[in-house]
């Protein structure tokens, strides 16, 4: 349905027909529009990266699909704007509108599948603005209940959302994350402002934009050839006063903030959202191929023979049957396929260096054949400097191309291979895995011991065994401390 939906979609625009019948045929086939769109949204959410070509088929139907409408309804308000046409005059805001929301669901079903929206994206955004700003209904809303977020809203109020979850750097949050902050600035989006000039007197720093560019937000150090600025201060101030009242005892229920998370989780994230929202993502190179090059670890087996362990028995696929089943249970999995295992077996993939900032760095994997998939918080290791050290992925995202970015956080502290021993609970089977042992540090106040997510819940028993084969009595694990993408970590019991 949905790619038959886009081939017909693209076609009509290349038909002749009245803008009034024209906007009436977009607005029957809507909904289903809508509830092809959403579908496909949830199959890509939280999916490995690269996607399975199906996954990516499926991911480029559905931007094309909502381009193809936005441009339909492109044509309805080109007819709106135009003099010696009056039979859609009286809908210019309502089709404005529609453009509006045909690009925030291409937007957020790049985000869903991780990939940054495709070439012209904002450039038609910021179209529609000027469009939009001419006809004197920027600030007009309207009623929409297809969106799934708000009752009503405005192009205004559409177009500073999209600008704004630019800014919350979505490829770093989990899909439940970005669901709440998605749920969060659409209550709030009719609170910004964009105007021509700078507001000198705002709290925080207005973001300026290029009207003439296809990008979000202004780059470089040139002047913007049609300047607007985005004033977040009433956004900031929502934010402010909400976690406010959470450190003060109230649930996140009843500041309607949902049921997701946890007071301290939902503080957290709101503190996080409103940084991002104060300073413009780090400007990456515009070659990012021409960057140094930094080996990379991926995946418990290569980053162990890394770190010079020496391991018979990587770690085991699970069957197609369990993937499937936490595929319909969870909506995607963390265990590797056997595509993955193989692609483990490689030597130390060549990335780019990108960005190379205080707290995390911006890795560039160029477009391959059969190398591994990787999720949200996998564990890397890249050698720099003569020192291996691991990292944990805190964003990912998929360029034009099939280039694969990856923000990866380096975690401090020293390294140690190490080797568990798990006997299978249900079969007796005994399998041994690569682990690391993490140094305490100023951050740590005691050794970690990280194992791939859920051996242990497998096993009956457990030893560890140091990489000569010589077993660590010593050494057990007490509680897990954290679960995130294929690792987990375990808090080592004291000797006591």
């Amino acid at each position: 349905m949905l790619s038959g939906l886009r081939t017909q979609i693209e076609a009509f625009n290349l038909q002749k027909v009245s803008p009034r019948e024209r906007f009436k045929t977009l607005e029957v086939l809507r909904k289903a529009a809508f509830m092809s769109g959403n579908e496909c949204r949830r199959r890509c959410e939280g999916k490995p990266l690269p996607l399975a070509a199906a996954e990516q088929e499926m991911l480029d139907t559905a931007r094309r699909l909502w381009r193809s409408y936005a441009q339909a309804y492109r044509q309805c308000l080109e007819a709106c704007l135009a003099d010696d046409d009056t039979s859609l005059s009286s809908y210019t805001a309502r089709v404005a509108h529609r453009v509006s929301s045909c690009l925030r669901m291409e937007q957020l079903t790049s985000y869903a599948g991780n990939v940054v929206p495709g070439p012209g994206f904002w450039k038609s955004f910021h179209d529609l603005f000027i469009a939009a700003e001419q006809a004197g209904c920027l600030g007009d809303t309207i009623e929409d209940r297809l969106l799934g977020e708000t009752r009503d809203s405005s192009v205004r109020g559409q177009y500073a959302m999209a600008l704004m979850l630019y800014l919350a750097q979505p490829f770093h949050f989990s899909s439940t994350q970005l669901a709440a902050v998605v749920r969060w600035l659409a209550r709030w989006r009719e609170q910004t402002r964009i105007s021509e000039q700078e507001d000198t007197g705002s709290k925080y720093l207005p973001v300026l934009l290029d009207l003439d560019t296809d990008s979000p937000i202004h780059e470089g150090s040139s002047s913007a050839r049609l300047p607007r600025w985005l004033s977040l201060d009433n956004v900031q101030r929502k934010i402010r006063k909400r976690r406010s009242a959470l450190m003060a005892g109230e649930s996140p229920e009843s500041l309607r903030l949902g049921v997701e998370f946890s007071t301290e989780v939902c503080a957290a994230l709101l503190k996080t959202l409103s940084s991002r929202l104060k300073q413009t993502p780090p400007l990456l190179p515009p070659d990012p191929e021409a960057t140094p090059i930094l080996p990379v670890g991926v995946g418990f087996s290569a980053i162990h023979r890394l770190l010079g362990g020496k391991l018979e028995a990587d770690i085991p696929p699970l069957d197609d049957r369990m993937l499937k089943e936490q595929l319909a249970v969870f909506g995607q999995t963390n265990a590797k396929t056997e595509a993955d295992a193989e692609a483990e077996e490689a030597d130390l993939e060549e990335w780019h260096l990108v960005y190379n900032g205080h707290e995390e760095l911006v890795l560039l994997r160029p477009p391959a054949e059969d190398v591994s998939r990787l999720a949200l918080h996998d564990l890397l290791a890249f050698a720099r400097s003569g020192a291996c050290q691991l990292a944990m992925i805190s964003a990912l995202w998929q360029g034009d191309g099939g280039v694969l970015f990856c923000a990866a956080t380096p975690l401090s502290g020293g390294v140690t291979p190490r080797v568990a021993e798990i006997r299978n609970w249900a079969t007796g089977k005994v399998t041994r895995y690569p682990a690391f042992q993490l140094a305490a540090d100023a951050e740590r106040m005691q050794d970690q011991l990280l194992l791939p997510a859920g051996v242990l819940a497998r096993s009956s028993g457990v030893r560890f065994f140091d990489v000569s084969g010589q077993l660590l009595y010593e050494l057990r694990v007490a509680e897990c401390l954290e679960r995130a993408g294929d690792v987990e970590f375990w808090r080592i019991a004291s000797q006591d």
